[in-house]
C-alpha cells in the first residue's frame, strides 16, 4: 500500500511531516511526496513527484497553470488509483478534491486549520465554508488538531466523512523530563517570537511593542520563514535596538529553553508547534485568545491572553515584579504537554485512522 503526501510546498513537508512519513515506511508503507517544489524535498526516499500548486500571486491568477495542475494531478490518480492520498495545506488540499470529484479514490485531509474560523470576516468565512461544504463530500476522513476544527467538520460537513481529532503533528516529548528541569529565573529579559514573516503574524504590532519596551533591558528575538527586510527596515527606521530578526534556525527547539517568555500575536492558527515547543521548555505565552491557541493556553495559568498588543508590555513588568507567580507560571507551562503530544503516540493514533481505508 502507498500513502501519497500532498501539500503545496515543500517546506509543509520538512518542517512537519518527513518523520511522519518515515513512521509510515517503518509501517511497511511506500510513501510518494507531491508539492510544487518537489525538487528541494528533504527526504531520501526517491518517490516524489511535481504538481503546480500555486505558491505566488502571479501563479494563483494564472489560468493556464490550473490547466497544467489538472493534467499532472489526473496522471498521478491514474498511476495510483487505489492508493491513500494524505492531504496537507488548504489550497492544495481544495484543489486536489475539486479536480478529482468524480473519482473513486481514498483522502484523507489532515486538518492543519480551516482557512475560516469564528473570528473572522463573515464573508470570508460563508466563502470558505462553502468550498468545504462541497469537497467534503470527496473526503473519506478529516483529521483536526484543535477543538474548533473538530467541532465544525463533526457537526457541519458531510456525514459520509470520518473526523478525529489528534494532538497536533507531534512533537519530541522525552520521558525523562522532570519538575526539576524547570529552574527559577530572576526575571524577563529574553523575549522569543516564532512565525512566519506574514502580516497576519503580528509583526507590525511586534515592533510596536519593541518600541514600547525601550530602555527596559528587555531584547525580542524572532525567527520564522519568509523574508523579513519590511520588517527590519522598521526597525533601522525606529532606531529599534532591543529587537532582531532572524532566518528560521533548525536547531531552534534546543535553544527555546534560553528564553523567558513567547509572544505569540498570530490572527489565525491550527495547533501552533511554536506554542508547544514553548511550552515544553517552561515558556509561558502570551496571545491572542484564539482557535488552537486556547486548546493550550489557560489564561494566567501558562499564560496570558490579551486583546491588544499594547497590554502586553504591562504583563512584562508586572511578571517582572511577581518573580514567584512567573516560575509558577513556567512550571505549569512545562505541565501543559505531555505524552499525547508526542511523535510515538500521535503517529500511532494517524496510523490507526489510516487503517480503517484498507
Amino acid at each position: 500500500m502507498k500513502i501519497i503526501f500532498i501539500c503545496s510546498k515543500s517546506i509543509t513537508f520538512n518542517t512537519f511531516l518527513k518523520s511522519q512519513a518515515e513512521y509510515f515506511i517503518k509501517k511497511g508503507f511506500e510513501v510518494l511526496v507531491a508539492c510544487a517544489d518537489n525538487e528541494k524535498l528533504n527526504f531520501k526516499n526517491n518517490l516524489t513527484y511535481k504538481i503546480n500548486f500555486p505558491t505566488t500571486t502571479l501563479k494563483l491568477i494564472n489560468l493556464f497553470n490550473y490547466l497544467k495542475i489538472l493534467i499532472q494531478i489526473k496522471k498521478l490518480v491514474q498511476n495510483n488509483s487505489s492508493d491513500i492520498y494524505y492531504l496537507h495545506t488548504p489550497l492544495a488540499s481544495h484543489l486536489f478534491r475539486f479536480f478529482n470529484y468524480f473519482n473513486k479514490i481514498k483522502i484523507i485531509y489532515f486538518v492543519h486549520g480551516f482557512r475560516f474560523t469564528s473570528k473572522s470576516n463573515k464573508w470570508k468565512n460563508f466563502f470558505f465554508k462553502t468550498i468545504e461544504k462541497i469537497l467534503s463530500y470527496k473526503t473519506n476522513i478529516f483529521i483536526t488538531i484543535n477543538n474548533e476544527d473538530f467541532n465544525y467538520a463533526k457537526y457541519n460537513l458531510t456525514s459520509n466523512a470520518k473526523c478525529y481529532k489528534i494532538n497536533g503533528v507531534g512533537l519530541k516529548v522525552l520521558s525523562s523530563y522532570s519538575k526539576n528541569k524547570i529552574r527559577n529565573k530572576k526575571e524577563i529579559k529574553k523575549i522569543l517570537v516564532i512565525a512566519a514573516y506574514k502580516k497576519n503574524k503580528g509583526y507590525l504590532e511586534i515592533l510596536k511593542i519593541a518600541e514600547m519596551l525601550l530602555g527596559h533591558n528587555i531584547k525580542i528575538e524572532c525567527y520564522g520563514y519568509g523574508n523579513y527586510y519590511k520588517y527590519n527596515s522598521i526597525k533601522i527606521k525606529k532606531n529599534l535596538s532591543n529587537i532582531s530578526f532572524h532566518n528560521f534556525d533548525i536547531y531552534l527547539s534546543k535553544k527555546i529553553k534560553n528564553f523567558d517568555i513567547l509572544l505569540h500575536l498570530s490572527k489565525r492558527e491550527g495547533l501552533p508547534v511554536a506554542l508547544m515547543e514553548s511550552l515544553i521548555e517552561g515558556l509561558p505565552v502570551i496571545c491572542y485568545n484564539i482557535r488552537g491557541n486556547n486548546d493550550l493556553i489557560k489564561n494566567e495559568i501558562n499564560g496570558y491572553f490579551v486583546k491588544s498588543y499594547k497590554e502586553v508590555p504591562n504583563i512584562i513588568y508586572y511578571l517582572n515584579l511577581e518573580v514567584s507567580l512567573f516560575n509558577k507560571m513556567r512550571k505549569n507551562a512545562f505541565k501543559s504537554i505531555n505524552n499525547d503530544y508526542s511523535k510515538k503516540k500521535i503517529y500511532l493514533n494517524i496510523f490507526n485512522i489510516i487503517k480503517k481505508l484498507f
